[in-house]
């Protein structure tokens, strides 16, 4: 063999390797395009997720409902229910009876739950946690979390496009 020979042999390889990378690059691109296409659709599907949990939150706040209120809430509101509740019973005891001083240990009961579930909430509250929120808040939070995620996906699509397409 001669060197004409091996280095036609090189240039003919170089061209097939070339030719393969060419035919594959559209493909990629054709991938990452459909990518794109899908997380945009998927950014779509987040923000009316989002739009209307974000209604449900306004239409249970402004309605009074207990889902529009955290676990914390709702303790300190069924704590001053019983309160309530207890005060009543006291008001229909007569007095000095065994049935009124053992409503009135229940009301002491149920004052010492309250002031610890009021504590709680405020340390929720002032901790941050997740606690301290409604669940129609932590729908609306984890759609956020969700629209901002596909949105950077929808940024590393296109830099991968674009990456592709040059090369």
């Amino acid at each position: 063999m001669d060197m004409k020979s091996i280095f036609r042999g090189c240039v003919a390889a170089a061209i097939a390797c070339s030719a393969i990378t060419a035919a594959a690059r559209p493909v990629a691109v054709e991938e990452d395009a459909a990518q794109l296409h899908a997380d945009k659709a998927a950014l779509q599907r987040e923000k009316k997720q989002l739009g209307a949990d974000e209604a449900t939150l306004k239409s249970d706040t402004a309605s009074g409902r207990m889902s529009a209120e955290s676990k914390g809430a709702y303790a300190v509101y069924t704590a001053s229910q019983w309160i309530k509740g207890e005060r009543r019973d006291i008001a229909a005891d007569k007095p000095g009876s065994l049935q009124m001083k053992a409503d009135e240990e229940a009301l002491q009961r149920d004052k010492k739950l309250l002031q610890r579930a009021e504590a709680t909430l405020q340390a929720d509250a002032k901790a941050g946690r997740m606690a301290a929120e409604s669940e129609d808040s932590e729908r609306v939070y984890r759609d956020q979390q969700a629209v901002k995620a596909e949105r950077s996906q929808i940024a590393a699509d296109r830099a991968k496009l674009a990456a592709d397409e040059k090369g």
